[in-house]
């Protein structure tokens, strides 16, 4: 009944605890699949759901404040003023603290804009607090309500699609891996070869 995800968090121990550390350390690679699979242990009785959801939520945290202390670190590196140079910084800067809450708000939310923009909070070192206040609220808000789904209705939906899960199990893969690069493909020329300021 678990899938192939859920088994292999499994693997590294049956305990509801092992399974938690399993769950955190699985948010630090794909978190979406870790919310998932926490989700589906947690509806199949391996492990209790507000520990499933709290190990999520841990984890996904931990990895947000990752994210600003990489990009704090890079700042005192040369190489890295000397790529993005002065005066993007400062742009970058002025652009970002214009919209601080909402940009952290949104880049939870939109696949693709989290690393970027939680790196760059720290690398343009914009406030630890706003960032870490937002970053728990909005994560909280978005693992609970896909966990919620996943929870309610995921084994249901698993149990219906048969043998036809693991067919759109790939397709989601694939999307994953190469949605990006597709999209830069269908952008127009105009917006896909304009310069970077």
């Amino acid at each position: 009944m678990i899938d192939s995800t859920g088994t292999l968090i499994l693997a590294l121990g049956s305990s509801p605890w092992a399974v938690a550390l399993a769950i955190i350390a699985a948010t630090f690679v794909l978190e979406d699949v870790a919310i998932v699979a926490a989700a589906l242990l947690a509806a199949d009785g391996t492990i209790p759901p507000s520990l499933a959801l709290a190990a999520l939520v841990a984890g996904i945290f931990a990895g947000d404040l990752t994210l600003y202390g990489l990009g704090a670190a890079a700042r005192s590196q040369p190489w890295a003023h000397r790529f993005i140079g002065e005066r993007r910084m400062n742009k970058g800067r002025a652009w970002l603290k214009r919209r601080y809450i909402s940009a952290l708000i949104g880049a939870r939310f939109m696949p693709g804009f989290r690393l970027p923009t939680y790196a760059a909070s720290g690398f343009l070192q914009l406030p630890l607090l706003p960032f870490a206040t937002v970053a728990a609220f909005a994560g909280f808000v978005w693992t609970t309500i896909i966990f919620a789904l996943v929870f309610f209705f995921g084994l249901m939906i698993l149990d219906a699609l048969g043998v036809w899960r693991w067919l759109i199990a790939a397709a989601l893969l694939t999307l994953v891996f190469f949605g990006p690069r597709l999209t830069e493909m269908l952008l127009p020329p105009a917006i896909r070869d304009s310069p970077n300021e």
